[in-house]
This record gives structure tokens, C-alpha cells and sequence, in this order.
């Protein structure tokens, strides 16, 4: 028999849900506005939710503790031009490159003798008119008096026609565009209008030009320091703006130019330029109206003072052309001897080794001066030595006596910046004997001329 089953219990009355909700849910619920709590300082808080609080603030004081020392560890073992590549505030404004053009210069003469072609250039020296000697390329190599050079062909022309009335109406115009075409940086130049800066190539030489507003009454030049050369022109018209360039790419005997302005007394508004070079750069300054001229050369064989006598002069300055012959020199004479095309050949073959080895140790003299290791500073020092001797003991043909002097004045100042007592700056030494290894190694300037 089934037992029926017993209904279910009833409630009479609604039925409600118990929600549990804390005060600031109960706030939201009835939209009360936000309570601002008052001297929290004092505030009887609930242990928990002080334990609670004083936790958070624990574990945020644990990260940014941690978060700064990875920062110092990273500005400590990360190389600097790589963190500072990271923050393009830290990177340092570009320096717009100089601009470059053509130089026109004078020949005056071209001799088979060194020695004539520096009495040539040293009487015309002596009237006043920028005169050098150079060497010229190629096979038949002539020594050549030459003046300049000049930023326009108006200077050129006017320098070749007073050289015509002193007697040589042989001179002619020549043109170097070895620098027309050298590589800028792309960062737009603002060059103040008051003010003209270019850099000319020229025979082995190269010549800054600064064109001023007027032609000044006073230019003054000066070497603060080895690698540092001022120049103060004025008065001018009115200030100069401040202007700063960088030497294209290739170029060496010059680093950087800088142009102010200076207040001198009474007033008066003086152009201050300054241009960072190689300590073992020659620098002359020179004016020719408006322009300022600084012709940097590098330092080859020293010139002979013209007021030195000689044994051997040229007789007539009409004779000094491309036809007169060869000087004989007594025995004993200080005049320079004739290079043989066999002594030039065999030179240049045991040269070339010595380029070849220069070359494949730049990026070690470099480095080694960044090491502080002194057995790679001896084994460096060991290789130099090698080279220096093999330099020494080689026959070299008079004309190319100063390029060659200059390459052993190079390695020995690489060997004395890895001595273990050196105590200068090894990596800034190193910079500068590469420096002038690029200048005793350069190629003849190859110039076009009409």
C-alpha cells in the first residue's frame, strides 16, 4: 500500500535575498556622495586594512628600488653611444658641413729643380703675393712656383697680370676642383648672411676662405693651444652671428670652424674665428680685400729662409719656364739632386708594403689605446718598431723626402702613445698619429688647369 505523499510547507508572506555589502558598496548603492576623510593621520583604522595598506606601499617601494638599480646597471655596463641612442634628447645637434669649391692659382714657373723653384716663389714672396712650390704629378714630375690660391678667377687674373710686369709673361691660370664635389651632411646649412665660409683644395695645400662684410683694418692670428688657431678681423659693420661647421669627410687638416662675434673697445664689432687643427699643421693667414685667407699645409720639407744665400740662383726670371734645363750641382752644393726614374720605381715598390701593413694595423693602434693591456701595448710597440726601421733603412728619392719623414715621424708617435709610463690621453694620441699617417700616405692632388 502507498504511502501518499505529504505536501509541501507553504510560507505565507514574500520571500527576500540577503545581500552582504560592505559601506562603500552600500555609498554606491544609494549614490551617497564620497566621503573625505580628515586628519587620516590619526584615523582608528582596522588592523587589517592598515596591514593591508602598509604592504602595497612595501611592494612599491620594492620595485622602483628595483626598477632604478637595473636603470644604473644598464647606464653602467651598456656603452654610452648606445644608451644614448636610446633617448633622442641626449644625441647632439648635427654640425653642418663647410661648403667647398674651386681654387684658381698662378703658375709662375715649372723647373726641373726644387731648389730654382723656391727662388722663384721666395722673390715673389718677398713683394707681397702669396707664393708656394709644389711637386707635380705624373711621370715627368717638374717642381712648379705657383701663387694663391684665390676663391674667384677675379683674384687669379689680377695676380697673373701683376706677375706679367714683374717679368713673368709666361704665367698661366690653373684650376683645382679637387674639393667642388665633396660629401655635405644633409642638415640644412644657416649661414648668417653677413658672413661667407668655404674651403678651397689646392696644390697640397688646402685654403679657408672667410669673406666679411667689409674689408677689415685689422686681422690678428694666434695659437691659444697646438690645435687650436684664432682669428680676430674687424671692425665691421655689425655683429656676427654665431655659426659652427665640420670638415667634410676625407679632410684632415682641419677638424671643425667656429665664427663669434667680439665687442672690442670703443664699441667696435670684430669677427673672432677659430678653427681646430692637426698641432702638426702649418697654418699662414693672409687678407685679400674682403677675404680672409688661412692656407693649411702639412708640415713636409721646411723652407729655406730667402735671405739665406745660395750657391746656385737662376739668372733671369724670363728663363724660369717649362723649357730651361736641369742645374748641375757642384759636390757639396745645397742644392737638391735629380731623382732617377729607376730610384723613383724601386721606391715606390718597397713603399707600397709598408702603406699595406699601415693600413691592416689602424684599427689595433685604435684599440689598443682603448685597452690599458700592456702586452697588447708590447706586441703593438713590436710591430711598429719593425716598420719604423724598414722606413729608415730605405733610399728615398729627394721629392718624396718630406712625405717620407712625415710617415716615420707618424710611427713614432704610434709607439710613444702605447709606452706603459705614457701618461697623456692614449686614445686622442692615437687619433693624432693616424692623422698623420692619412697625410703621409696621401696621393698627389690631381688638378685640372686650362
Amino acid at each position: 500500500m502507498l504511502t501518499p505523499r505529504a505536501p509541501k510547507p507553504e510560507l505565507a508572506g514574500q520571500q527576500y535575498a540577503v545581500v552582504l555589502v560592505d559601506e562603500d558598496q552600500l555609498n554606491q548603492l544609494m549614490h551617497r556622495p564620497a566621503m573625505r576623510q580628515v586628519n587620516s593621520r590619526f584615523a582608528s583604522n582596522d588592523a587589517l586594512v592598515r596591514y593591508e595598506r602598509l604592504k602595497r606601499r612595501t611592494a612599491a617601494a620594492a620595485v622602483v628600488l628595483l626598477v632604478l638599480a637595473a636603470g644604473g646597471v644598464a647606464w653602467v655596463f651598456v656603452p654610452q653611444p648606445a644608451m644614448a641612442s636610446m633617448f633622442d634628447w641626449s644625441k647632439p645637434a648635427a654640425i653642418p658641413t663647410l661648403y667647398t669649391g674651386a681654387s684658381f692659382s698662378v703658375t709662375l714657373a715649372s723647373l726641373d729643380s726644387a731648389d730654382g723653384a723656391n727662388d722663384a716663389a721666395a722673390r715673389v714672396r718677398a713683394l707681397g703675393m702669396p707664393a708656394f712650390t709644389r711637386r707635380s704629378p705624373g711621370k715627368n714630375q717638374v717642381y712648379q712656383a705657383m701663387v694663391g690660391p684665390f676663391a674667384s678667377l677675379d683674384e687669379a687674373e689680377k695676380a697673373q697680370r701683376r706677375l706679367g710686369g714683374m717679368g713673368y709673361p709666361g704665367a698661366r691660370l690653373f684650376v683645382d676642383e679637387s674639393l667642388r664635389t665633396a660629401p655635405r651632411s644633409e642638415r640644412p646649412v644657416d649661414t648668417p648672411h653677413d658672413l661667407g665660409v668655404l674651403l678651397l683644395g689646392a696644390p697640397d695645400r688646402l685654403s679657408l676662405v672667410f669673406e666679411l662684410q667689409s674689408e677689415p683694418r685689422q686681422v690678428t692670428s694666434a695659437r691659444p693651444d697646438a690645435a687650436t688657431l684664432q682669428i680676430d678681423a674687424g671692425p665691421m659693420p655689425a655683429p656676427a652671428q654665431p655659426q659652427q661647421w665640420s670638415a667634410p669627410d676625407g679632410v684632415h687638416l682641419l677638424h671643425t670652424v667656429s665664427v663669434d662675434a667680439v665687442a672690442a673697445q670703443g664699441g667696435l664689432n670684430y669677427v673672432r674665428a677659430r678653427v681646430a687643427l692637426p698641432e702638426f699643421a702649418k697654418a699662414n693667414v693672409r687678407t685679400e680685400g674682403r677675404r680672409v685667407y688661412v692656407d693649411l699645409t702639412w708640415p713636409l720639407e721646411e723652407e729655406q729662409d730667402p735671405r739665406t744665400p745660395r750657391r746656385a740662383t737662376v739668372s733671369a726670371p724670363q728663363e724660369e719656364d717649362s723649357s730651361v734645363p736641369a742645374r748641375q750641382h757642384e759636390p757639396g752644393s745645397s742644392g737638391q739632386k735629380q731623382n732617377s726614374p729607376a730610384q723613383q720605381e724601386r721606391y715606390r715598390e718597397e713603399i707600397l708594403p709598408i702603406h699595406q701593413r699601415i693600413n691592416e694595423i689602424r684599427p689595433f693602434i685604435l684599440s689598443a689605446a682603448q685597452s690599458g693591456s700592456t702586452d697588447v701595448y708590447a706586441a703593438l710597440d713590436s710591430t711598429l718598431a719593425n716598420l719604423e726601421a724598414s722606413l729608415v733603412a730605405m733610399s728615398v728619392p729627394p721629392s718624396e723626402a718630406g712625405q717620407h719623414q712625415l710617415l716615420i715621424a707618424a710611427t713614432r708617435s704610434a709607439r710613444s702613445g702605447l709606452e706603459p709610463g705614457f701618461s697623456g690621453d692614449r686614445l686622442a694620441h692615437a687619433q693624432k698619429a693616424l692623422t698623420m699617417f692619412d697625410g703621409a700616405m696621401a696621393a698627389p692632388v690631381i688638378s685640372t688647369a686650362p
